[in-house]
């Protein structure tokens, strides 16, 4: 029974509200049905209608399922290591050590990366050098020389292609007899000058002895000239003497057109080269040093200042972000009932708090059996708390059900 003062209060009466009043209330809350109000019309004496019953409010508890688990990873352990190998430099982090995304974790050596580097760097100024020299414009006095040599090797080719003259045949003819003659004087002096009874030993002979041999060698030299002269010109000596005029002909036309396009095509893959080397120079010298790809905690150290560092398995993380529970005794006999997308409630032993989450997954392979009961695996995400949270941890999950 509600005490009348009580009820007063909760529906807010004042205290000169008529006892006729509070009657009508206390016979409405303990009847169960709603007091009709006198009607207007009703005369004085006349029996009120019967009042209309309020119905009953209908309570219908949440139905869920519960299953024990604990908490696991949703993002697998990490491994990351060195691209290369190497010396290690420095190890800035420790175990259990929490690291940002972008944080050096070690470094090696890098020497010989930054002097490659400085290499990579250097060859590829020399060929830009190079390109910049051949594109730029040929000047008039470049134009100029280029012409003259290309005059000089067509007459030259002219002249060897209408061969030898009459003119140079009799100059030639001229020496050799002088120098047939000049032989022979030298011969009869050199018979004289050693003919004494001295002989060899004679400076006078000695000296005739020169001049006699090289009378003689200037009497060969003319012979082979005039020889030469007499001789037809060869179809060898002509391509050789064209050649010198098809390449001062292409010198003096690459000065006026400028880079060809052939030319800029052989240009453009040596730069590109050059890039390229010095790209991955960079990146090996990066590749030095070793940052985590994550917000994460450290989890394993494998590698040690002075010792070389291979390619894998230098740090282990786990990323704490993201954490599931996972069930461990979830009967077929509920399976059916969980959906994707379900709310949960999950209580774990380490605290008091209740945790919040969704079902995110139910895997569809059995882990096992219990008394011949088959069990599966239901993965509830968490939703986001200020509470620490470890893989491991277990408890027992509320998982809402149609």
């Amino acid at each position: 029974m509600i005490e009348i003062r009580g009820l007063l209060t909760m529906l807010n009466f004042k205290p000169k509200v008529s006892m006729i009043a509070l009657s009508f209330v206390l016979a409405a809350c303990s009847s169960g049905v709603q007091a009709a109000a006198p009607s207007q019309d009703q005369a004085p004496g006349q029996t009120a209608a019967t009042a209309t019953p309020v119905p009953t409010r209908v309570v219908v508890a949440n139905k869920t399922v519960a299953a024990d688990g604990e908490l696991s990873l949703v993002v697998p352990e990490i491994s990351q290591g060195f691209e290369q190998s190497g010396k290690v430099k420095t190890v800035n982090v420790s175990l259990g050590q929490t690291v940002k995304k972008g944080d050096v974790l070690a470094t090696i050596e890098d020497t010989a990366l930054q002097d490659a580097v400085t290499d990579a760097q250097l060859a590829l100024d020399l060929v830009e050098a190079n390109v910049k020299q051949q594109n730029a414009p040929a000047t008039e006095e470049e134009i100029a020389s280029a012409q003259a040599a290309l005059n000089s090797a067509y007459a030259t080719y002219n002249e060897t292609k209408a061969g030898n003259s009459q003119t140079d045949i009799d100059a030639a003819q001229r020496s050799l007899d002088a120098a047939w003659l000049q032989y022979l004087s030298s011969q009869s002096s050199r018979d004289m000058a050693c003919g004494t009874d001295r002989g060899l030993e004679d400076i006078g002979c000695k000296s005739a002895e020169a001049s006699y041999g090289n009378a003689f060698e200037s009497w060969v030299s003319a012979r082979d000239n005039y020889q030469k002269l007499l001789e037809p010109v060869t179809q060898d000596t002509l391509t050789q003497a064209y050649s010198s005029v098809a390449s001062a002909k292409a010198k003096l036309e690459a000065l006026k057109a400028g880079v060809s396009e052939e030319q800029a095509k052989i240009d453009e893959v040596q730069l590109n080269q050059a890039r390229t080397t010095l790209e991955s120079a960079k990146d090996d010298l990066n590749d030095a040093t070793l940052v985590s790809l994550c917000d994460c905690v450290v989890q394993e150290i494998n590698i040690a200042v002075g010792a070389t560092a291979g390619t894998s398995g230098a740090f282990k993380f786990i990323d704490l972000s993201r954490l599931q529970f996972k069930t461990t005794n979830l009967t077929e006999l509920n399976i059916a009932t969980i959906k994707v997308g379900a709310s949960a409630t999950i209580r774990l032993q380490p605290y008091d708090d209740q945790f919040t989450g969704k079902v995110s997954a139910v895997l569809a392979q059995s882990s096992g059996t219990q008394s011949g009961v088959a069990l599966y695996t239901v993965l509830i995400d968490l939703d986001a708390t200020d509470k620490k949270l470890l893989p491991g941890m277990t408890g027992q999950a509320e998982i809402a059900i149609d």
